[in-house]
């Protein structure tokens, strides 16, 4: 192994790339003992700073940075206590396993246990999204690697939603890594996404004809599964999350039931299925355990799905879920019912002894009322809910 000043930056900078790789150390520095162990890789292109130290009977090489991002062998040496403080305290990337953000990740899902569709979520935006940027090691990243990384999910300058749910993401990820590894969490330089402006309003007239049934026939013409999830979640007010990751062990067709394992607030519930909703999804093909699959079946359908449009009218996932609770006022229905069927999170002392006042008549009454709003049925086929409770 030769040996080379390390102490002054022109000195480093003399030698010369070659091919291989030559390890340099410098003599003058065995007095400190923070900088003993460090030398200098030099190849044809680098010149990487390395540590060797014996920890716990054997010898490891933990790499501390480039040159010329480290000058001198000072600089390394201050890395190098930094990353010898990990190892003894067994924060490192080895003693954690967490070397990139994927590792965070999956850390953070074997600490929490989130439900299977979180999962599947997560990983899936990752793998979609995110998956150069997961894959590097989190000691390499910087704030504009998350920035640049993030701003392709801006349209027209301003944050969608998928922006807004990778962000989520990403800071998950780096505060698992902070947490285990100690780390500085850069993420939370990240500038907060600013969300577009909510509103509970449709993309179209509802004092009109609703337009969301001719959408959905539209969309099941070219793509069943995704025009029926449609029309599942406006006949049930469902969430688009809660659909799409249905399987077939949740659906009984025989007694118009759907459970959902996980609402939002947590909750496993059996919801009331109307006739229309029952044979929307007697319908549809049963080649793989979920009931919306992707093309390969392996997997559901990404939540949310893309909105339907016909170039004037817009329907979104969550507008199923407005306009089938428009329908259920527009019966009078009592509150709690509504409550009941959506899913909603329990809001009264009677709601929580309340073991189910939903019923079949209630997401029939609320079907129809949804096929008189689209145009389907004239306003007299309609069984006014006051008329017979």
């Amino acid at each position: 192994m030769p040996n080379h000043s390390l102490t002054a930056r022109p000195d480093v900078a003399k030698i010369k790339h070659a091919p291989g790789t030559t390890m340099y150390s410098d003599p003058s520095v065995k007095s400190d003992p923070d900088a003993r162990g460090i030398r200098l890789a030099v190849g044809a292109t680098t010149k990487t700073w390395v540590l060797s130290k014996r920890i716990d009977g054997k010898v490891r090489t933990i790499m501390l940075g480039t040159w010329p991002e480290l000058p001198t062998v000072f600089q390394a040496r201050d890395v190098a206590k930094v990353k010898m403080q990990a190892v003894t305290t067994k924060t490192d990337a080895q003693s954690t396993a967490i070397r990139t953000l994927r590792d965070a990740m999956e850390s953070h899902i074997a600490a929490k246990t989130p439900s299977k569709g979180t999962v599947s979520y997560y990983r899936e935006q990752i793998d979609r999204h995110l998956s150069d940027l997961f894959d590097r090691p989190i000691d390499q990243l910087m704030l504009p690697d998350l920035e640049t990384a993030l701003a392709k999910h801006l349209r027209d300058g301003k944050p969608t939603a998928t922006l807004q749910h990778l962000h989520h993401i990403v800071r998950i990820a780096f505060k698992r890594a902070t947490d285990v590894r100690g780390i500085r969490n850069i993420a939370l330089a990240l500038a907060k996404v600013k969300y577009q402006p909510t509103t509970n309003r449709v993309k179209f007239d509802t004092s009109a004809k609703w337009p969301a049934l001719d959408l959905i026939e539209a969309k099941k013409a070219h793509n069943l599964i995704i025009g029926t999830a449609f029309e599942v979640m406006l006949f049930t007010g469902l969430r688009a999350g809660s659909v799409s990751q249905l399987r077939w062990t949740d659906i009984d067709l025989e007694r118009s039931q759907l459970r959902v394992e996980r609402l939002k607030n947590g909750l496993e519930v059996t919801f009331p299925l109307s006739e229309r909703a029952t044979q929307a999804l007697g319908a549809l093909p049963k080649h793989s355990e979920w009931v919306f699959p992707q093309a390969d079946t392996e997997k559901h359908i990404y939540n949310p799905p893309d909105p339907l449009s016909d170039g004037k009218n817009v329907l979104r996932p969550h507008d199923c879920r407005r306009l089938f609770t428009t329908a259920a006022r527009k019966l009078r229905m009592p509150s709690y019912v509504i409550d009941q069927l959506r899913g909603d999170t329990i809001k009264t002392t009677q709601d929580l002894y309340d073991q189910g006042s939903m019923t079949h008549h209630d997401a029939n009454a609320i079907a129809k009322q949804i096929e008189v709003e689209c145009g389907l049925l004239p306003d007299s086929n309609l069984v006014r809910l006051s008329a017979v409770r």
